[in-house]
C-alpha cells in the first residue's frame, strides 16, 4: 500500500521504517529541512534502538523516501498518517496547532484529488476529530464520508523499545465511524500477530488517555507503598514482586515497580489533559488528581533524600527519560536538579547518550521541561542554565553524592566500579537488580 507519514518525530519516523519493513511504500513528510536529508540519507533523525538500521533498509530497497512537499505526498499516496505533537498548553489541555496546521495544508491539497484516506496518531481527546473535520472540509470544499474518510490509529510505543513495541503491540486499534473504512486501514497491520480491533473513533481516542492515566496511577500506587513499607522496614521491591504474581486480578506488573517518579513526554500530558476534560464535565476525579499530587511529592522526596546526605558536591548519571534515548522530555530528575543549583548545590552532569551535537536541543529542551514543572507547582525558581553542569564521568564520580537515574545497561560498569565509601542514591533500583544491596540508598 502506499503510505505517507505527516511529522517525523519519534512516533512518525518509527512508523516510516516499519511500515516500509512490512512491505509498503512510504513518504515521510516534515517542515524540518534535517530531517528530511536524514532519512533520504538512509539515517534516522533521532535516537531510537535499532532505527538506524530499519531506515537504512528501507531506503536501499527504494520502499522509504521523505520530503517537506505536502501536495507530492498526497498525490503519490492512498493513505496518510498524521504523527505531529500534541504537547500540552500550560494551563493541562492540549495543544492542537500543529495538527489543525497539517490538516489545513491538506485541506489545500484534498481540493484536486478524488478521494483519501486520513488517520491521526497523534494522541488527542474526543471530540478532535470534529475540529479537524471541520478543518479539513473548509479547505477541500469536499465532505468527510464522502470525499475523503478520517479515521485514528492510537500508538502504544515507548521510547527506547519502539520498534519492538511496533512489531509485537498489545493490540492495534483503529478508530473509524466507517467500519470498512477501518477494515481498509487495518490491512496495512496485516503481517501484525496481534489482536485487532476496529471500533468508534471516540473509543480509539480515549484508550489512550485510560492507558495512560492508569500507567500514571500504577507507578503512583507502587510508589506509595515503596514508601509505607520502607518506613516500616519492609522490603517493598520484593512485596512487589509477590504482590505482582498474581496475574488474574493484578493483570500487569510492568509499571508496578517501586521506584522514581513518572515523566515523560505521554503521562504527565496525557493526565492533566483528562483532569481537564474532568472539570470541564464536572466530572470527580480523586484517584486521578491524587496521581499527580503523589507525583509531586515523590520528586520532593527525592530532593530531600540528597538533602539528607549533609553533601554539597552531587553527580548525577543519566538524565536522559530512558534507556536507548537522547530524550529528556517531562524527566522529572531535571527538576531535581534545577532545585539543588538554585539552592547552592554544586551538580555534575554525566550521561552517554548526550553528545556535542545534540546538546543546544537539549538545553533549549531543559529550560521548556523545567519551567513546565515550575510552573505546574506554583513555584518561583530561576531555571538555571544546564550546559555548565555537564562533564566527563571521571569528574561525575569524584563527587561526595552519585545519584543514578537512569537504567542504560552501559552505566552498569560503571556503577558496579564505584568506590564503596560513596553515597549512591538510586532512584531506579538497578543496584537491587545487580545484587549490589550495600552500597545504595533507594528512594522506597
Amino acid at each position: 500500500m502506499r503510505i505517507s507519514i505527516f511529522g517525523l518525530g519519534y512516533i512518525g519516523a518509527v512508523c516510516t521504517a516499519a511500515f516500509a519493513e512490512l512491505g509498503h511504500q512510504v513518504i515521510g513528510v516534515d517542515v524540518m529541512q534535517y530531517k528530511v536529508d536524514a532519512i533520504n540519507g538512509g539515517e534516522a533523525p533521532l535516537k531510537e534502538k535499532g532505527l538506524d538500521a530499519l531506515i537504512y533498509k528501507g531506503v536501499k530497497k527504494q520502499k522509504i523516501v521523505a520530503t517537506r512537499d505536502t501536495e507530492k505526498a498526497i498525490f503519490n499516496s492512498d493513505i496518510s498518517f498524521i504523527c505531529v505533537g500534541t504537547p500540552p498548553k500550560k494551563n493541562g489541555e492540549i495543544d492542537l496547532s500543529f495538527l489543525k496546521r497539517v490538516c489545513g495544508e491538506i485541506g489545500a491539497v484534498l481540493k484536486r484529488k478524488q478521494y483519501h484516506i486520513l488517520v491521526i496518531r497523534s494522541t488527542m481527546l474526543p471530540g478532535s476529530l470534529d475540529i479537524l473535520k471541520e478543518i479539513l472540509e473548509n479547505g477541500s470544499g469536499k465532505k468527510e464520508g464522502k470525499d475523503f474518510h478520517l479515521a485514528t490509529n492510537p500508538e502504544f510505543l515507548r521510547e527506547g523499545s519502539a520498534i519492538k513495541d511496533f512489531f509485537n503491540p498489545p493490540y492495534v486499534i483503529i478508530g473509524a465511524d466507517n467500519f470498512e473504512v477501518g477494515k481498509k486501514v487495518l490491512e496495512i497491520y496485516r503481517n501484525i500477530k496481534a489482536k485487532k480491533f476496529v471500533v468508534r473513533s471516540d473509543i480509539a481516542q480515549m484508550i489512550k488517555y485510560a492507558s495512560n492515566s492508569w500507567h500514571a496511577v500504577k507507578i503512583s500506587f507502587a510508589n506509595e507503598i515503596g514508601v509505607l513499607c520502607k518506613a516500616q522496614g519492609i522490603d517493598s521491591k520484593k512485596l512487589m514482586r509477590l504482590f505482582c504474581e498474581d496475574t488474574q486480578l493484578n493483570i500487569s506488573s510492568y509499571y508496578l515497580k517501586p521506584g522514581f517518579a513518572y515523566g515523560g513526554s505521554c503521562l504527565p500530558k496525557d493526565v492533566a489533559a483528562i483532569q481537564k476534560r474532568a472539570d470541564k464535565l464536572k466530572v470527580v476525579t480523586p484517584l486521578l488528581n491524587a496521581a499527580s499530587k503523589s507525583n509531586i511529592e515523590h520528586i520532593a522526596r527525592a530532593v530531600k533524600l540528597i538533602q539528607s546526605t549533609k553533601k554539597r558536591k552531587i553527580g548525577v548519571i543519566g538524565i536522559t527519560f530512558k534507556p536507548d534515548t537522547d530524550d529528556i522530555r517531562g524527566n522529572p530528575i531535571l527538576l531535581v536538579i534545577n532545585r539543588l543549583v538554585n539552592q547552592g548545590y554544586n551538580v555534575k552532569i554525566y550521561d552517554p547518550l548526550i553528545t556535542k551535537a545534540n546538546l543546544k536541543a537539549i538545553k533549549k529542551s531543559y529550560r521548556n521541561e523545567v519551567f513546565d514543572l515550575i510552573t505546574k507547582e506554583d513555584l518561583k525558581e530561576k531555571v538555571v542554565e544546564i550546559e555548565g553542569l555537564f562533564t566527563s564521568l571521571n569528574n561525575v564520580v569524584k563527587q561526595d553524592v552519585i545519584v543514578i537515574s537512569n537504567r542504560d545497561e552501559s552505566l552498569q560498569k560503571v556503577i558496579k566500579e564505584l568506590d564503596e565509601n560513596k553515597i549512591v542514591l538510586d532512584l531506579q533500583n538497578i543496584l537491587d537488580k545487580l545484587s549490589m544491596y550495600a552500597k545504595a540508598v533507594s528512594l522506597v
